[in-house]
């Protein structure tokens, strides 16, 4: 079992989103010497020749051309450890332009204090290296707490969870009836923009979020009748519409799963459906390519 000396890294002073940490500016040893230095300390790692650095933590401010995977890559690391270190359960939540953090050294980083199902999920998997206490910057002036686990990767389950789709059905059997994008409006006949997917579902229907999150908004409004919005990880939000019955408030903390409306036959409807859409940073995207759905 290698031996490790670990840093609780906890700066923070404001000089970015997770404080004072080191900011590598280029992936190229050359034009970089924080670069440089994380490559030797991952080097070192994996040769397991002497002993092993101690954990360090840097910035790395992502390019348009890149993602999870080419991001991992470029730092010679598993996606695991980045997906842990930066709170995410889903590949696409990197996001081009916003800093992600980046250890030395891979492993896996599970939250001390876990919020969701993904999270629960990872503290309840065993692993197989000895845990050290790490203090991380998530914010000026706040931090959470991780067991650091040297070298762990993903359970073949928690890998098949992490790369399936980023939403699950709000319907335990929905199938499309509507897809997303312009169609033929039902009321005018004319070409309009239906900004998310209908599905079939009966009046009293149980409706579910989708994912984990946060409940921004529910009320009522002429064309989508009773509705309730979701705020969730990485500019993210769900939309559900048309409902018959709201069971969650404004504030209120939801899981993947949870009962939070029934549907129904409210607003501009043409019948009992479950409108659901997803919108990143206020712009609509195709639930379709984001969602299991069962059909």
């Amino acid at each position: 079992m290698r031996s490790l000396i670990f840093v609780l890294l906890t700066f923070f002073l404001s000089a970015g989103a997770f404080g004072d940490y080191p900011l590598i500016h280029y992936t190229i040893e050359s034009r970089d010497p924080l670069y440089s230095q994380q490559q030797q300390d991952v080097e070192i790692w994996y040769s397991g020749r002497g002993e092993s650095p101690p954990l360090t933590i840097y910035r790395y401010i992502p390019r348009p051309s890149e993602d999870l995977f080419s991001v991992a890559a470029a730092f010679n690391l598993p996606y695991d450890a980045l997906a842990t270190l930066n709170s995410w359960d889903a590949p696409g939540l990197l996001t081009a332009g916003k800093e992600v953090l980046v250890p030395n050294i891979p492993g896996l980083f599970i939250p001390a204090n876990p919020i969701g199902n993904w999270e629960r999920q990872l503290v309840g998997s065993s692993r197989s290296s000895d845990p050290s206490g790490v203090k991380v910057s998530i914010k000026a002036g706040s931090h959470r707490k991780f067991s650091f686990f040297p070298g762990d990767k993903f359970t073949p389950e928690e890998r098949i969870r992490f790369l399936g789709s980023l939403f699950t059905s709000p319907l335990a059997d929905g199938k499309i009836t509507s897809s997303f994008g312009y169609r033929p409006n039902p009321f005018t006949g004319g070409i309009s923009f239906h900004p998310g997917v209908d599905l079939r579902a009966s009046t009293g229907t149980p409706v579910m979020a989708a994912r984990d999150g946060t409940v921004l908004e529910t009320g009522t409004l002429e064309i989508y009748g009773l509705f309730v919005i979701i705020n969730h990880d990485g500019g993210y939000q769900s939309v559900y519409a048309h409902l018959d019955e709201i069971l969650v408030s404004e504030g209120q903390i939801v899981d993947a799963g949870d009962r939070i409306a029934l549907s129904g036959n409210s607003g501009v409807s043409t019948g009992p459906h479950l409108h659901f859409e997803i919108r990143r940073n206020g712009k609509p995207a195709d639930p379709s390519r984001l969602t299991s759905f069962y059909n």
